[in-house]
């Protein structure tokens, strides 16, 4: 609950800005809910976010509450921890990916899976990347279960359609100098005064 709250936390206080920012997990002691009654949810504003599988069963659970509507793609992509050596032949580490449009309500392992992490020694060097591509419908909630089952990696999220656009941010009212104020007035004024001369 702790560590929904940070990162929710977070999300808010860089909701109001214009541009990107990367939300880290461990940064400030935050680590992604592993509970599926409380997800780790992240506000507008993110639009990158970068975590970790550590060890077996390493679950995290995300709730992306603030994204653009529309169609828009997701990016996930994995690598090990530290460079896997030529002959480190048991390395080993994956892990399942699903994704759903409102929060779990009956257990962790809900929503669709769109992606499944092998990666080992053998495959070590290939392109752990993986799409979810969202559709004109979507309406601008996604949860996604990152369900780490054995070993550790790194993972980073893209979401452009999270950060906050410079037309989403109302610009600040320009005060208009107190002569600005006053020139329709004094154009009623000439007006006037012309209109007498014509007479």
């Amino acid at each position: 609950m702790r560590a929904s709250c940070l990162a929710f936390a977070f999300a808010l206080l860089t909701a109001g800005t214009v541009g990107a920012s990367t939300l880290t997990e461990g940064a400030g002691s935050a680590e992604f809910s592993g509970d599926w009654k409380s997800p780790t949810l992240v506000g507008a504003g993110p639009d990158r976010i970068a975590g970790r599988w550590s060890g077996g069963n390493d679950h995290d659970l995300l709730g992306f509450t603030g994204l653009r509507k529309g169609a828009q793609t997701v990016t996930l992509r994995f690598s090990p921890l530290a460079p896997i050596g030529a002959t480190d032949w048991s390395f080993s580490a994956g892990g399942s990916l699903r994704y759903q449009f409102e929060a779990p309500r009956y257990g962790a392992w809900e929503g669709r899976e769109f992606g499944s992490v092998n990666m080992q020694h053998w495959n070590r060097n290939g392109d752990f990347t993986y799409l979810l591509q969202l559709g004109e419908d979507f309406m601008g909630v996604l949860y996604l279960g990152l369900y780490g089952t054995h070993g550790s990696l790194n993972y980073d999220i893209g979401l452009p359609g999270n950060a906050v656009a410079d037309q989403d941010v109302q610009p600040a009212p320009v005060p208009l100098p107190m002569g600005g104020a006053l020139l329709p007035a004094g154009l009623a004024a000439l007006a006037l005064l012309r209109r007498r001369r014509s007479r």
